[in-house]
């Protein structure tokens, strides 16, 4: 059983995840204007999508796969919204300081594409991302859909040292086309090519214009702190071993608790479904053991049995990574994996005739567990690891094996504090 517990990990992650939490409740249009409601597969890619994956029903088992040639418009749950648009964009590389050039212009093409909606009003706002592409696209009331100009390009200067410049069209852009005439030429050339700049300028512009906004901007990456205290028990399993001398214990399972606190940053990416995390706790075992000596006894080919103990007690400081799927707005499961730095407080491990006595010094190892979170407060975890804990010794080996179950309570959550 010990052995198929991380196996057993793997599965109920994985049929978890396929089962029904990675499709977010949603529609499309196709192109003759019907509206069909469904649940999209969640996206974690940056780029924007030509395809997508949906069911009609979260019971059905048949996944099915719609391509930009047939969807309009498609939205994910209240947080991503795509629409189909045929533009200009300029393909101009940004890869690296090499790939730039003396071209002040664009280099155009028009293409097919999914733009994500970032502000959705009578005049829109719309991203594009594709590899080391990013772009801004705006519509007007006209209905035209146009990128906002941004190339960096190259300057010879007399000294003949090259200068790294900027092709600020945008900022033209949206002073002939996007003003309501509550900004000044000095705000607009202040204005920044990026997310959070362009979407507060067209939230204001429309606000001005009293035109209905919605709005998708990323509010939840953000990222956060959390705080937590935990409490839980533990099973634990030990058997160890000398090579040289042919000498054997196997200890009993023992269960005992286990206490301790964690500090979580929610990272500011992918819908704040990852997250690092360090959790410091305290450990004990304690148990009587049933030791093999080979080849001992008068005629030194005896096999004895021999009592043992072993009592350690120890800090474990997991440092890891999280990655949570959203079933609902309140609940989450997660799958986490931590290395595991330890420090030995106590240890005796002896031979009760006295023959034997070793030291522990448990070996830093890798740690893997499976969770529910309930409102970000409460939490429960199932946790796996497994070490050696004669790291100080050549001819010593051991097997030491321990599976939390976990619960704990966040006591801080720096999101809810703002």
């Amino acid at each position: 059983m010990k052995k198929k517990l991380p196996v057993l990990l793997f599965i109920l992650f994985s049929s978890s995840f396929y089962a029904q939490i990675n499709y977010d409740k949603s529609y499309f249009i196709d192109n003759n204007g019907n509206k069909i409601e469904c649940f999209i597969k969640d996206r974690d890619k940056k780029d924007n999508p030509t395809t997508f994956e949906y069911k009609l029903s979260t019971d059905e088992s048949q996944l099915m796969k719609a391509d930009i040639k047939n969807v309009k418009e498609f939205k994910i749950g209240n947080v991503l919204k795509y629409e189909r648009e045929r533009v200009k964009l300029d393909t101009s590389s940004t890869a690296n300081l090499n790939s730039y050039n003396e071209n002040r212009e664009p280099q155009w093409k028009e293409v097919t594409v999914f733009l994500e909606v970032l502000v959705d009003s009578k005049v829109s706002l719309y991203e594009y991302k594709s590899g080391n592409i990013k772009r801004f696209f705006y519509k007007t009331e006209s209905g035209n859909v146009e990128q906002l100009v941004h190339k960096k390009y190259t300057v010879n200067e007399d000294t003949g040292a090259t200068k790294l410049v900027s092709n600020n069209d945008f900022q033209k852009q949206l002073w002939q086309n996007v003003n309501c005439g509550n900004k000044s030429i000095d705000d607009l050339l202040k204005l920044k090519y990026g997310q959070k700049d362009l979407t507060k300028y067209f939230i204001e512009y429309n606000n001005c214009k009293n035109n209905t906004i919605v709005s998708f901007e990323k509010k939840s990456e953000s990222g956060s702190i959390n705080f937590k205290a935990n409490l839980g028990i533990s099973s634990s399993s030990l058997s160890i071993s000398n090579h040289v001398t042919d000498v054997s214990s196997d200890f009993d399972k023992k269960t005992n608790f286990t206490a301790g606190a964690e500090m979580e940053w929610v990272l500011p990416v992918n819908r704040s479904k990852w997250a690092l995390y360090l959790a410091p706790n305290y450990n004990s075992y304690k148990s009587p053991g049933m030791g093999v000596s080979y080849n001992r006894g008068p005629f030194s080919s005896d096999t004895v049995i021999e009592n043992w103990d072993a009592s350690l007690s120890y800090i474990d400081i997991p440092v890891g990574v999280r990655y949570y799927i959203f079933i609902s707005d309140n609940s989450r499961i997660f799958i986490a994996g931590s290395y595991i730095i330890s420090s030995m407080l106590s240890s005796d491990i002896h031979q009760d005739q006295g023959t034997y006595q070793v030291e522990a010094k448990i070996r830093n190892r890798l740690g893997g567990g499976i969770g529910y979170s309930y409102k970000n407060k409460f939490n429960v975890e199932l946790k796996y690891s497994s070490a050696n804990i004669f790291d100080n010794y050549v001819y010593w080996d051991s097997s030491y094996k321990m599976t939390s179950f976990v619960l704990g309570y966040t006591i801080f959550d720096s999101k809810k504090k703002k």
